[in-house]
């Protein structure tokens, strides 16, 4: 394998991390706010939205790890 494709491999290997991450932030985000529109207190909203994200990041990298072995 050259450097030049390792670097490219190490590349999307970010790029990976970085959408799963936008990814968890908005479904945090989307989560808590939907809970304060339902009436949760503010507080306990955030803490919902914050187990989203870390669920959601958590489940995503999981992923990508996994279709990673399989090639």
């Amino acid at each position: 394998m050259s450097t030049a494709q390792h670097g490219c491999n190490s590349n999307h290997r970010v790029y990976e991390v970085v959408i799963v991450f936008e990814a968890a932030v908005i479904v945090g985000f989307i989560a808590g706010v939907l809970m304060v529109a339902l009436g949760m207190a503010p507080l306990l909203a955030v803490g919902v939205g914050g187990g989203a994200a870390v669920t959601v990041f958590t489940a995503g990298l999981a992923a990508f790890g996994y279709v990673h072995r399989q090639n």
